[in-house]
């Protein structure tokens, strides 16, 4: 006990000694509460926006929820939610939406199997279980498994869209839950192959550089995707059911992700709007 009282007096002299001019108390900072929906696919982006993001004298406090797409829709349409963020946007009459940067869907197959390019066709017949063996397609003799992931899911909608149109998956083909579960399960599977967001690459797995029929083949990097020369890419997208006012808040966040400053925080994932 004794010492523990020394070591109380001690720091107590201690303060008692330091001199100083007091300034006065700063400002208490503006809180901006910023409301956006997002997709499974841009809930890590938009976390890291709203963390860099830094207005003169304010503290950002974002609420983000994450929906599918046709909830988002709903949501939007219907009044109850202002904006979302996501990678893929059908045609809705009534939308603004503002492009913020672009994802790609890479097309990936296990870093051991040794492949020059596919055309979209091919990948396309690949995926429906037309092509059955690598060798068909200037790969090794190894027969194909197709991974695909949940239906509702950003990269399943884009490449629906841009890849399968009105063709439907191999009923073979084995599911992956996530774009993480599918880099696993396509690393781990000879003859795989699968589709996921530029920004969810990881070991395992290499990507397909695509071509046209008569064209050189083009290799997934932010260059080609903001170039537009890959051609599986999706613009990431402010929604809205309205443009924001000049003043407001939002309108202020969605400028500074056009800006070098959130471009720069949006580019460790995916391509920027501009070079």
């Amino acid at each position: 006990m004794k010492r523990a009282k020394r070591t109380i007096v001690i720091l107590s002299l201690a303060l008692a000694g330091c001199r100083g001019t007091i300034g006065p108390p700063s400002a208490t900072p503006d809180v901006l509460s910023l409301h956006i929906l997002t997709t499974p696919a841009t809930t890590a982006l938009i976390q890291e926006l709203a963390a860099e993001y830094a207005p003169r004298d304010a503290v950002v406090n974002l609420r983000s929820v994450t929906l599918n797409w046709d909830a988002i829709e709903q949501q939007l349409l219907a009044g109850e939610a202002s904006y979302a963020l996501t990678t893929y946007l059908p045609p809705v009459p009534g939308l603004w939406t503002a492009p913020i940067g672009y994802d790609a869907l890479a097309i990936i197959v296990p870093s051991t199997l040794s492949l020059d390019a596919l055309t979209l066709d091919q990948v396309r017949r690949l995926f429906q279980g037309q092509i059955a063996d690598w060798n068909e397609v200037g790969g090794p003799s190894l027969p194909v498994t197709v991974v695909v992931q949940a239906p509702d899911s950003d990269a399943s909608r884009v490449f629906d869209a841009q890849v399968m149109g009105e063709h439907r998956v191999t009923l073979g083909a084995r599911l992956a839950l996530s774009n993480a579960s599918m880099v696993e399960l396509v690393a781990q599977t000879p003859g795989a192959i699968g589709y996921v967001s530029m920004s969810a690459l990881g070991d395992g797995v290499r990507t397909v550089p695509l071509r046209a029929e008569n064209g050189p083949a083009v290799t997934l990097s932010r260059e080609s995707v903001t170039g537009g020369d890959y051609p599986l890419r999706a613009p990431i997208v402010v929604t809205g059911l309205s443009e924001p006012e000049r003043d407001s808040a939002y309108y202020a966040w969605f400028a500074w992700m056009q800006s070098p400053e959130g471009q720069a925080v949006l580019s460790r994932r995916y391509a920027p709007l501009h070079p």
